[in-house]
Protein backbone atom coordinates (compact mmCIF):
# COMPACT_ATOMS: atom_id res chain seq x y z
CA UNK A 1 0.00 0.00 0.00
CA UNK A 2 1.51 3.33 -1.21
CA UNK A 3 1.11 6.87 0.55
CA UNK A 4 0.74 9.61 -1.49
CA UNK A 5 0.62 13.76 0.39
CA UNK A 6 -0.20 15.82 -2.65
CA UNK A 7 0.75 19.54 -2.70
CA UNK A 8 -1.46 22.49 -4.28
CA UNK A 9 1.06 22.80 -6.90
CA UNK A 10 0.20 18.93 -7.90
CA UNK A 11 -3.19 19.14 -7.19
CA UNK A 12 -3.94 22.15 -9.49
CA UNK A 13 -2.20 19.65 -12.18
CA UNK A 14 -5.04 17.17 -11.78
CA UNK A 15 -7.68 19.23 -12.95
CA UNK A 16 -6.11 22.06 -15.47
CA UNK A 17 -7.38 22.10 -19.19
CA UNK A 18 -4.70 19.86 -21.57
CA UNK A 19 -3.91 23.04 -22.76
CA UNK A 20 -2.22 24.61 -19.27
CA UNK A 21 -0.20 21.73 -18.56
CA UNK A 22 1.66 19.32 -20.57
CA UNK A 23 0.27 15.38 -21.44
CA UNK A 24 3.00 13.56 -19.31
CA UNK A 25 2.07 15.56 -16.02
CA UNK A 26 -1.66 14.84 -16.86
CA UNK A 27 -0.98 11.09 -17.32
CA UNK A 28 1.90 10.94 -14.12
CA UNK A 29 -1.00 12.13 -11.91
CA UNK A 30 -3.90 10.07 -13.49
CA UNK A 31 -0.96 6.86 -12.75
CA UNK A 32 -1.14 7.28 -9.22
CA UNK A 33 -4.97 8.26 -8.91
CA UNK A 34 -5.60 5.15 -10.73
CA UNK A 35 -3.55 3.16 -7.73
CA UNK A 36 -6.55 3.91 -5.24
CA UNK A 37 -9.76 4.48 -7.37
CA UNK A 38 -8.95 1.40 -9.70
CA UNK A 39 -6.55 -1.16 -7.44
CA UNK A 40 -7.32 0.64 -4.44
CA UNK A 41 -3.63 -0.02 -2.98
CA UNK A 42 -2.95 3.65 -2.43
CA UNK A 43 -4.40 6.58 -0.17
CA UNK A 44 -3.94 9.76 -1.43
CA UNK A 45 -3.97 12.57 1.04
CA UNK A 46 -4.33 16.64 1.04
CA UNK A 47 -3.64 18.88 3.65
CA UNK A 48 -6.54 20.64 4.48
CA UNK A 49 -5.08 23.99 4.29
CA UNK A 50 -4.32 22.84 0.44
CA UNK A 51 -7.42 22.57 -0.18
CA UNK A 52 -8.50 26.09 0.10
CA UNK A 53 -4.89 26.81 -1.56
CA UNK A 54 -6.51 24.99 -4.35
CA UNK A 55 -9.65 26.74 -4.26
CA UNK A 56 -7.72 29.97 -4.12
CA UNK A 57 -5.07 29.13 -7.30
CA UNK A 58 -8.19 28.52 -9.00
CA UNK A 59 -9.87 31.75 -8.45
CA UNK A 60 -6.77 33.81 -9.29
CA UNK A 61 -6.07 31.90 -12.82
CA UNK A 62 -9.83 33.29 -13.84
CA UNK A 63 -10.16 36.44 -11.68
CA UNK A 64 -6.77 37.81 -12.50
CA UNK A 65 -6.63 41.70 -12.61
CA UNK A 66 -4.69 41.47 -16.31
CA UNK A 67 -6.58 39.53 -19.10
CA UNK A 68 -2.62 37.45 -19.21
CA UNK A 69 -3.40 36.66 -15.59
CA UNK A 70 -6.73 34.96 -16.24
CA UNK A 71 -5.53 31.63 -18.17
CA UNK A 72 -8.72 30.02 -17.07
CA UNK A 73 -12.02 31.00 -18.83
CA UNK A 74 -15.30 30.86 -16.97
CA UNK A 75 -16.48 27.20 -18.87
CA UNK A 76 -13.04 26.15 -17.63
CA UNK A 77 -13.10 27.61 -13.88
CA UNK A 78 -16.37 26.28 -13.46
CA UNK A 79 -15.19 22.69 -14.34
CA UNK A 80 -12.30 22.61 -12.25
CA UNK A 81 -14.13 23.46 -9.27
CA UNK A 82 -16.82 20.62 -9.81
CA UNK A 83 -14.12 18.13 -10.49
CA UNK A 84 -12.35 19.13 -7.24
CA UNK A 85 -15.58 19.41 -5.28
CA UNK A 86 -15.98 15.90 -6.37
CA UNK A 87 -12.71 14.46 -5.98
CA UNK A 88 -12.44 15.84 -1.90
CA UNK A 89 -16.54 15.27 -0.50
CA UNK A 90 -16.51 12.12 1.32
CA UNK A 91 -12.58 11.81 0.45
CA UNK A 92 -13.99 9.93 -2.92
CA UNK A 93 -9.89 10.84 -4.57
CA UNK A 94 -8.64 12.92 -1.68
CA UNK A 95 -8.71 12.66 1.77
CA UNK A 96 -8.56 15.66 3.88
CA UNK A 97 -5.10 15.27 6.53
CA UNK A 98 -5.60 17.74 9.43
CA UNK A 99 -3.02 19.94 10.96
CA UNK A 100 -1.61 18.45 14.53
CA UNK A 101 0.45 19.30 17.14
CA UNK A 102 3.19 16.80 15.95
CA UNK A 103 3.32 18.65 12.73
CA UNK A 104 4.38 21.93 15.04
CA UNK A 105 7.05 20.16 16.66
CA UNK A 106 8.25 18.60 13.02
CA UNK A 107 8.11 22.56 11.59
CA UNK A 108 10.60 23.46 14.28
CA UNK A 109 13.49 21.29 13.36
CA UNK A 110 12.56 22.37 9.77
CA UNK A 111 12.68 25.44 9.35
CA UNK A 112 16.47 25.85 10.17
CA UNK A 113 17.63 23.72 7.69
CA UNK A 114 15.62 25.72 4.98
CA UNK A 115 16.86 28.89 5.95
CA UNK A 116 20.18 27.86 5.85
CA UNK A 117 19.96 26.10 2.96
CA UNK A 118 18.14 29.05 0.93
CA UNK A 119 20.64 31.62 1.97
CA UNK A 120 23.75 29.16 0.75
CA UNK A 121 21.76 28.73 -2.56
CA UNK A 122 20.53 32.32 -2.31
CA UNK A 123 17.29 31.24 -3.10
CA UNK A 124 13.37 32.20 -2.30
CA UNK A 125 12.90 30.69 1.10
CA UNK A 126 9.52 28.16 0.87
CA UNK A 127 6.28 29.45 2.75
CA UNK A 128 5.47 28.27 5.99
CA UNK A 129 2.38 26.91 4.36
CA UNK A 130 5.40 24.30 2.35
CA UNK A 131 7.33 23.80 5.49
CA UNK A 132 3.74 22.48 7.08
CA UNK A 133 3.50 20.30 4.21
CA UNK A 134 6.91 18.75 4.71
CA UNK A 135 6.24 18.56 8.32
CA UNK A 136 2.95 16.38 7.38
CA UNK A 137 4.91 14.46 5.15
CA UNK A 138 7.49 13.48 7.38
CA UNK A 139 5.01 12.10 9.93
CA UNK A 140 3.18 10.02 7.43
CA UNK A 141 6.36 8.57 6.77
CA UNK A 142 6.79 7.60 10.43
CA UNK A 143 3.57 5.82 11.14
CA UNK A 144 3.71 4.14 7.94
CA UNK A 145 6.64 2.53 5.82
CA UNK A 146 8.94 5.50 5.00
CA UNK A 147 9.96 3.37 1.61
CA UNK A 148 6.17 3.44 0.46
CA UNK A 149 5.15 7.19 1.16
CA UNK A 150 5.77 9.81 -1.38
CA UNK A 151 5.32 13.66 -1.36
CA UNK A 152 3.82 14.62 -4.53
CA UNK A 153 4.95 17.97 -5.57
CA UNK A 154 6.01 20.60 -8.50
CA UNK A 155 7.93 22.68 -6.65
CA UNK A 156 12.30 21.73 -6.78
CA UNK A 157 12.76 23.87 -3.50
CA UNK A 158 10.99 20.82 -1.01
CA UNK A 159 12.95 17.95 -2.71
CA UNK A 160 16.02 20.19 -2.34
CA UNK A 161 14.88 20.71 1.64
CA UNK A 162 13.90 16.69 2.03
CA UNK A 163 17.09 15.69 0.42
CA UNK A 164 19.23 17.65 3.35
CA UNK A 165 17.05 16.28 6.03
CA UNK A 166 17.74 13.52 4.64
CA UNK A 167 21.65 13.83 4.85
CA UNK A 168 21.33 15.89 8.63
CA UNK A 169 21.89 13.64 11.73
CA UNK A 170 20.28 13.94 15.00
CA UNK A 171 23.13 16.10 16.56
CA UNK A 172 23.17 18.32 13.56
CA UNK A 173 19.04 19.20 13.98
CA UNK A 174 19.63 20.07 17.51
CA UNK A 175 23.15 22.43 16.94
CA UNK A 176 20.82 24.46 14.02
CA UNK A 177 17.49 25.00 15.64
CA UNK A 178 19.36 24.94 19.76
CA UNK A 179 18.70 22.71 22.16
CA UNK A 180 16.27 23.91 24.92
CA UNK A 181 16.19 20.59 27.15
CA UNK A 182 12.19 20.35 26.42
CA UNK A 183 12.74 16.60 25.85
CA UNK A 184 13.82 14.53 22.66
CA UNK A 185 13.00 11.21 21.37
CA UNK A 186 16.39 8.72 21.46
CA UNK A 187 15.35 8.34 17.63
CA UNK A 188 15.80 10.44 14.67
CA UNK A 189 11.92 10.89 15.02
CA UNK A 190 10.96 13.26 11.53
CA UNK A 191 11.68 10.80 8.45
CA UNK A 192 11.64 12.13 4.93
CA UNK A 193 9.82 10.23 2.76
CA UNK A 194 10.27 9.92 -1.07
CA UNK A 195 9.55 12.74 -3.23
CA UNK A 196 7.95 12.74 -6.48
CA UNK A 197 8.89 15.90 -8.87
CA UNK A 198 6.57 15.61 -11.35
CA UNK A 199 8.23 17.06 -14.16
CA UNK A 200 11.10 15.19 -13.76
CA UNK A 201 10.01 11.81 -12.64
CA UNK A 202 10.88 8.88 -15.25
CA UNK A 203 7.94 6.65 -16.50
CA UNK A 204 10.41 3.71 -14.63
CA UNK A 205 10.65 5.71 -11.33
CA UNK A 206 6.80 6.04 -10.90
CA UNK A 207 5.79 3.55 -8.36
CA UNK A 208 3.68 0.86 -9.20
CA UNK A 209 0.98 -1.28 -7.23
CA UNK A 210 0.59 -5.65 -8.20
CA UNK A 211 -1.12 -6.11 -11.82
CA UNK A 212 -0.86 -1.89 -12.46
CA UNK A 213 1.17 -1.76 -16.05
CA UNK A 214 4.10 0.38 -16.32
CA UNK A 215 3.52 3.91 -17.49
CA UNK A 216 3.84 4.44 -21.14
CA UNK A 217 4.27 7.98 -21.94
Amino acid sequence: MFTYLFDTSAVVHCYLPEARRTRSMKKKIEYLVEQRTVHREASLFIPSFCIAEVFNTFARMHFGPREDERPLSEEEYKSCLKDFREDIHWEKTFYSYDLTRNHILAVDEIIPVEHKLAASNEAAHLSTLDILVIAMACELAYVADPEKVYLVTCDRRMRTVFEALKEADESDLRRLKGDRNIGHPKHKRWIPPKVLLLQDVGPNEMPRVDRQPPLNL
